[in-house]
């Protein structure tokens, strides 16, 4: 009986771990304070970078909190993100796009590259923590405002940059 109830546990465990293995990023190393803040909306310098606005959990695939991967992709280039029964076109914030050297190269224009000739410090600033574009006009509610200090902000910026 007690060899029985081991196998169900053990068979119940598992099938847990399987099913929440897609909501779990695996573990990776992360070459910058940057990067991290990225993909987890986490520093090393100052811990969870809160925000408000945007979907928050359970209104985006896999129920997690946000970060910026969560909407822009591994990539940072965007696309078409599904959520419910809707989807919404994210824009390309690789810092190409945003500082203005790839933008008419781009086969369609985006929520960024319609209002803007181009991102510097403090027009990222106002896009990330104010949900402004450059010329003051306010970005969707989709986006979220984060709470990020100078120091996670020039980390975050410092990282797009080295996408390609």
């Amino acid at each position: 009986m007690k060899k029985k109830s081991l196998v169900s546990i053990i068979a119940g465990t598992s099938l847990l771990f399987a099913s929440c293995s897609t909501f779990v990023q695996p573990f990776r190393g992360y070459s910058s304070n940057g990067e991290r803040i990225y993909f987890t909306a986490t520093s090393e310098n100052s811990g969870r970078i809160d925000y408000d606005g945007g979907f928050g959990p359970g209104m985006m695939p896999g129920s997690r909190d946000l970060a910026c991967v969560s909407c822009h992709g591994e990539d940072a280039r965007g696309g078409n993100v599904y959520f419910h029964m809707d989807s919404l076109s994210v824009p390309d914030i690789r810092w190409s796009a945003l500082s203005g050297e790839s933008w008419q190269e781009e086969e369609h224009a985006d929520e960024h590259n319609d209002a803007h000739e181009g991102y510097g410090l403090e027009e990222f600033r106002n896009a990330v923590v104010y949900g402004r574009h450059p010329d003051g006009s306010y970005l969707g509610p989709a986006m979220p405002r984060w709470g990020m200090n100078d120091n996670d902000l020039r980390d975050l910026m410092h990282y797009l940059q080295t996408l390609p």
